[in-house]
C-alpha cells in the first residue's frame, strides 16, 4: 500500500489538523485582541474596515487607472507614469486593459474604484471555499480512507473562513486597494486545481497571475523541467493570445519601456520595511535610509553591495526553486504523487516570491493555501510517525512559519527598532518564508521516501 493508511486506533488527521490550524488562528486572535486593548489595534480596526466594505486607500487602483488614462490620450505610459511622474506603476501593459474598456463605456474614476473594490471583498470569500476546497482535496489524495466527518468539514469550513479574513497578507492587500487579493485567489484556484489533476486550468490560472506579476512567469520553467506537460500547455494556451493582443493594443515599444522599468525597480529596490525581500533587509542593514518612510516618488538609493547581493541571492533562489529534486525516489501512488508535486510547486510559488527585490508584505498572500495544504501533510505524517522527533520539529517550523506570517506586529514598525542592526527584526514576513521553505523542502524529502518505505513492508 503506498497511501499514507492509518489504523483505526491512531489519532484522526483531521481532529490533529483542526487543533493545530484552528490553536494558531486563536493564538493570533488573541494577540490581535491583546494588541487592540494595549497595542494600535491596527489589524482589528483594519478587519473591520474591510468587512464594512469602506475604500480606503488605491494602492493599485488608481495608478492602474492613470495608467489607462494616459493611454487612451496618446501618452507613452512608462514613459509619463513611471519616468516623468514618477508614479510607482510596476504593472505590465496588459493589466490596464480592463480599466482601459470601462472608460471607454464611460465610467468615471468613482465608478470604477468601487468595482475594483467590491470585486476585491467578494474574491476573499471566494477563496475562502477554496481554502475549504484545497483541505478536503489534500485529505483525499494522502488516503483512500475518510477522515472527515460532517462535524469535521463544518470545523474546517469554519477555520477557512476565518483564517482567510485573518490572514494578514490578504486583509491588508483589500486595505490598500491592492489587486494581489485578486493574485491570490487565482493562485489558490491554480493550486487547487493543480491538486485535483485538473492542471489544463491550472496551468491557464498560473499564466493570468504571471500577466500582471511577471515573476510567476518562473512556472513555466519549472513545469517544462518537472515534466508537467498538461500545466505548459495551459500557461501557453493563455500566454499566446495575451502576447498577441498586447503587442496589438500597445505596441511593442512600451513593453520594452516595461522592461526599462523592471531594471530600475531591481536595480534599487526599497528600504521601506513592508518589504519584505532580501534586497529590502539588505537597504535597512547597509543604507543610511529610514525604513519607517515610504518614499511615493523614488527607490532606495542606489547601493552596489545591495544590488550585487540581490541579483546573487535571486539567482540561486530561482535555480534551488528550478533544480532542486529529492534524489531518484518517486512517491507511486498518485495521490501521495499529487501531493508530493503539489508541495513541489508550492515551492517555486514561493522562492519566486522570496527572491523579487520588491515584495511586499502583502504579496506573501499566496501563502495562505500552501499553508493549508502543508498542515494537512504534517497531520497526516505526524499520525503516521508518532515516535518520529523530527515531525515535532517540522510542526514547530511550520506553526512559528505561520504565526509569523499571518499576523502583525506594529511594535517593530516603529522607531526604537529602525536602527541597523535591530531592524532585522523589521523582515519577519520574510524569515518566516523560509521558515515555510524549510517545511516543504523537508516534507518533500518525506514524502518521496514513502514509496521505498511502503514497498519494503515497513
Amino acid at each position: 500500500m503506498s497511501e499514507l493508511n492509518f489504523r483505526a486506533r491512531e489519532s484522526n488527521p483531521a481532529t490533529i489538523f483542526i487543533y493545530m490550524v484552528g490553536s494558531l488562528i486563536t493564538i493570533s486572535l488573541l494577540y490581535e485582541a491583546v494588541d487592540h486593548v494595549w497595542g494600535s489595534g491596527e489589524a482589528i480596526k483594519e478587519t473591520w474596515t474591510v468587512l464594512q466594505l469602506i475604500i480606503v486607500d488605491d494602492d493599485s487602483w488608481w495608478p492602474m487607472y492613470n495608467a489607462a488614462k494616459v493611454w487612451i490620450h496618446g501618452h507613452e505610459i512608462y514613459q509619463t507614469i513611471f519616468f516623468e511622474e514618477r508614479m510607482k506603476f510596476q504593472y505590465p501593459p496588459l493589466s490596464i486593459l480592463p480599466f482601459i474598456v470601462l472608460i471607454k463605456l464611460g465610467l468615471g474614476w468613482e465608478a470604477i474604484r468601487e468595482i475594483a473594490n467590491t470585486l476585491s471583498y467578494a474574491s476573499i470569500f471566494i477563496l475562502a471555499v477554496f481554502i475549504y476546497e484545497i483541505i478536503v482535496s489534500t485529505f483525499k489524495n494522502l488516503s483512500k480512507e475518510s477522515y472527515l466527518s460532517w462535524r469535521h468539514r463544518v470545523v474546517i469550513f469554519a477555520i477557512s473562513l476565518v483564517g482567510t479574513f485573518g490572514f494578514d497578507a490578504i486583509i491588508r492587500a483589500q486595505y490598500l486597494g491592492q489587486v494581489q487579493v485578486l493574485l491570490d485567489v487565482v493562485i489558490g484556484l491554480a493550486f487547487l486545481l493543480f491538486l485535483t489533476n485538473r492542471k489544463y486550468f491550472s496551468g491557464a490560472c498560473l499564466a493570468v497571475a504571471a500577466l500582471v506579476k511577471p515573476q510567476f512567469t518562473l512556472v513555466l520553467f519549472w513545469a517544462l523541467l518537472r515534466k508537467e506537460k498538461e500545466l505548459v500547455v495551459g500557461m501557453i494556451l493563455v500566454f499566446i493570445p495575451a502576447g498577441i493582443v498586447s503587442l496589438y493594443v500597445f505596441g511593442f515599444d512600451e513593453h520594452v519601456h516595461y522592461l526599462d522599468t523592471l531594471s530600475l525597480m531591481g536595480k534599487h529596490g526599497e528600504a521601506y520595511w513592508p518589504n519584505q525581500s532580501i534586497n529590502g533587509l539588505l537597504h535597512r542593514l547597509l543604507s543610511d535610509v529610514n525604513s519607517l518612510e515610504f518614499p511615493v516618488n523614488s527607490y532606495a538609493p542606489y547601493n552596489p553591495i545591495v544590488h550585487v547581493t540581490t541579483l546573487v541571492t535571486t539567482v540561486m533562489l530561482i535555480l534551488l526553486g528550478l533544480f532542486y529534486r529529492v534524489g531518484n525516489r518517486h512517491p507511486v501512488s498518485e495521490g501521495v504523487q499529487s501531493i508530493w508535486s503539489a508541495l513541489d510547486l508550492a515551492t517555486m510559488l514561493l522562492l519566486a516570491t522570496i527572491a523579487s527585490p520588491i515584495a511586499w508584505y502583502h504579496h506573501y498572500g499566496i501563502l495562505w493555501p500552501l499553508f493549508v495544504a502543508t498542515f494537512v501533510v504534517v497531520a497526516c505524517y505526524s499520525c503516521k510517525k508518532k515516535r518520529d522527533q523530527s515531525i515535532i520539529v517540522v510542526s514547530w517550523l511550520l506553526g512559528i512559519s505561520f504565526l509569523l506570517i499571518s499576523n502583525r506586529f506594529p511594535a517593530i514598525a516603529s522607531e526604537p527598532f529602525s536602527s541597523s542592526p535591530i531592524n532585522l527584526l523589521q523582515s519577519y514576513y520574510l524569515f518566516g518564508a523560509f521558515l515555510m521553505l524549510a517545511v516543504l523542502l523537508i516534507l518533500r524529502r518525506y514524502l518521496a521516501g514513502y514509496a521505498q518505505t511502503d514497498q519494503a513492508g515497513v
